[in-house]
């Protein structure tokens, strides 16, 4: 006689996480067949097997579904970047970072949901507001991270923690939607960006024991202008005539005939 193995009873919020999940993973299909705005609350309930009142018990609009995929997603990466944050190869940690995006989104209709959830915020205020602030919160905390390397002598303690931090989040997002069309990233552009990353990092006055600073450049000495020759403004002293040759007394006389 067969035994039948007994499931493990989940708790009621186990079990309505779970619905959500099911929930967003269904919008996600129908979004990525159709786009937002095409797809209608009614096919993402039948997507997902539930009636529209046990959907609108987790999301009360499809703006909602949307905002929770972008803010899901970001919790994710957030949640990628704390693996790293104490790394002794923060260059390392960069690279591998960008080979987790690029798996992340390594078929088109992923690439092209998440490049349209952006786009979405734009036009969408809720859903800007949370792409925003999740936004901020990623931003800040690799600069945190950026600024924990810079105190270890890891990278260029000269770069701008922030900035930096903000053109490498445009950088891995336009991998993103690089990836929508280009689905196959090749190896060697992911090696060259490593080695960007590497030579933006570095600290060309970087040594084993720690970073150094350039010292500074010597002012030259200020040099004195030349003094002006002095006008000499004193009466001429007369010019003395020379003797007359007679010649030019013959010439004198004919000249006053």
């Amino acid at each position: 006689m067969a035994i039948r193995k007994s499931k493990t009873p989940q708790s009621p919020t186990q079990r309505a996480d779970q619905k959500r999940v099911d929930i967003l993973k269904s919008a996600g299909k129908c979004f990525r067949k159709t786009g937002f705005h095409q797809t209608s609350m009614q096919e993402i309930c039948t997507e997902v097997g539930l009636g529209p009142g046990a959907v609108y018990r987790y999301f009360t609009s499809k703006d909602a579904i949307i905002a929770a995929m972008a803010e899901d997603e970001r919790r994710q990466a957030r949640t990628l970047l704390s693996e790293f944050h104490d790394t002794d190869d923060l260059p390392q940690a960069l690279s591998a970072i960008t080979r987790a995006f690029a798996r992340r989104y390594a078929a088109i209709s992923d690439a092209g949901l998440m490049t349209e959830i952006y786009a979405e915020g734009l036009r969408n205020k809720r859903v800007g507001a949370v792409i925003k602030t999740a936004e901020t919160e990623w931003v800040d905390g690799l600069a945190d991270m950026l600024r924990t390397a810079q105190e270890r002598g890891q990278i260029d303690p000269a770069l701008d923690a922030q900035a930096a931090a903000l053109l490498l989040t445009a950088m891995w997002d336009g991998i993103v939607i690089r990836q929508a069309y280009t689905p196959e990233l090749p190896e060697a552009m992911l090696t060259l960006f490593d080695d960007m990353l590497k030579r933006w990092l570095a600290s060309s006055s970087a040594s084993p024991g720690g970073s150094k600073r350039a010292k500074p450049t010597p002012t030259p000495k200020a040099v004195a202008p030349a003094a002006e020759p002095e006008l000499d403004l004193s009466p001429a002293a007369p010019a003395v005539e020379k003797p007359l040759t007679q010649a030019e007394i013959d010439l004198r006389q004919m000249s006053l005939i």
